[in-house]
C-alpha cells in the first residue's frame, strides 16, 4: 500500500472539453489507496497560449510533493493502476521526469524506439515495446508524467508557446542537470490515437533543437527522431510532418498500428 500524506500528489490536467474531463474524473474516482488533489485547468475558451503557461500556473497552486500531469483522455484500466504507477515513481532515487511512455537514447537500425505498456486509440491497441520495470529513457510522452514540485521550482516550464513537447523539454533540462528520466509500466488506456498533423509540432520541435540540440547528438521522442546537427537538422522535421499526414489517412484502418510500425520514425518496434 502507498503510504502518503494527504495531497502528497497533485494531479493536474488541462480541460478543453467538459465531457472528456467528467469521464476522466469518473475513472480517477475509482482509484484506490491514493490521496491526491485534482487541479483542473480550464482552457475551453483558449485562456492559455501554451501547456507550459497553464502548467506553471497550476503548479504554483499545487500543494503536493509530486506533480502528476495527465491528459484528460487517460483512463485507468483497474482500480490500483494509479497507485502502482506512483509507487514505482517515488521508489526511484532522485529522478528527473518519470512517464508511462518514453524513448531511450539507443536506436534500432537507425530508428527511435518507443517503450511503453500503454494501450492507445479506440481499439486499445498495444504500441511500442513493453517494459517490466522502470527503464531509463531520454524523453517521456506528455500524456502522463511526474516530477517533484521542488524540482519544478528549480526548472519550471519554459516560455515556448504551443501545446507540444513540454515533457520532452523538461526531460532534456533534467538530463543537462545531471538527472535521469524513466518510463515505468502502467495499466493505462490513452483514448487518443496519438497522431497530429499540427504544424506547430514541427515549429516547436525546431525550437527545442535550437535551444538544446548542441548538447545532444539527437533527440528521441515517442513520436519522432530529431537530428540536431548538419543538414538533417532542417530536413527531418518535415519528414515527420509528411509521414504524420499519411498516418492520419490510415489511422481508422484496422491495421493502423501495424502500418505505423512500418513507417520510419513512427511507433517503431525493435
Amino acid at each position: 500500500m502507498l503510504t502518503a500524506d494527504k495531497h502528497e500528489f497533485s494531479i493536474i490536467t488541462i480541460v478543453n472539453r467538459e465531457n472528456i474531463y467528467q469521464e476522466f474524473k469518473k475513472s480517477l474516482s475509482q482509484q484506490q489507496q491514493v490521496d491526491y488533489e485534482l487541479i483542473k485547468i480550464n482552457n475551453d475558451n483558449n485562456q492559455f497560449k501554451s501547456a507550459r503557461e497553464a502548467y506553471n500556473e497550476a503548479s504554483k497552486k499545487a500543494t503536493g510533493k509530486y506533480l502528476v500531469f495527465i491528459h484528460p483522455d487517460i483512463r485507468f484500466l483497474d482500480e490500483m493502476a494509479l497507485h502502482d504507477i506512483l509507487v514505482s515513481a517515488v521508489n526511484i532515487d532522485d529522478f528527473g521526469i518519470v512517464g508511462i511512455a518514453g524513448s531511450p537514447v539507443r536506436m534500432h537500425k537507425g530508428h527511435f524506439i518507443l517503450l511503453t505498456t500503454l494501450k492507445q486509440g479506440k481499439r486499445k491497441e498495444g504500441i511500442g515495446d513493453p517494459i517490466t520495470s522502470p527503464t531509463e529513457v531520454q524523453t517521456v510522452d506528455e500524456c502522463f508524467f511526474i516530477m517533484k514540485k521542488s524540482y519544478w521550482k528549480k526548472i519550471p516550464f519554459s516560455n515556448i508557446e504551443g501545446w507540444h513537447m513540454y515533457a520532452v523539454e523538461q526531460c532534456l533540462q533534467a538530463t543537462l542537470d545531471g538527472k535521469k528520466n524513466y518510463v515505468i509500466p502502467s495499466r493505462i488506456w490513452h483514448l487518443s490515437a496519438g497522431v497530429s498533423e499540427d504544424r506547430n509540432y514541427v515549429r516547436i520541435g525546431k525550437e527545442i533543437v535550437k535551444r538544446y540540440g548542441s548538447n545532444f547528438p539527437y533527440i528521441n521522442t515517442t513520436v519522432a527522431h530529431w537530428d540536431t546537427h548538419g543538414m538533417k537538422r532542417n530536413i527531418t522535421p518535415w519528414i515527420y510532418y509528411v509521414q504524420n499526414k499519411i498516418m492520419l489517412k490510415v489511422r481508422d484502418h484496422p491495421k493502423f498500428y501495424q502500418n505505423c510500425r512500418k513507417v520510419k520514425h513512427v511507433f517503431i518496434k525493435p
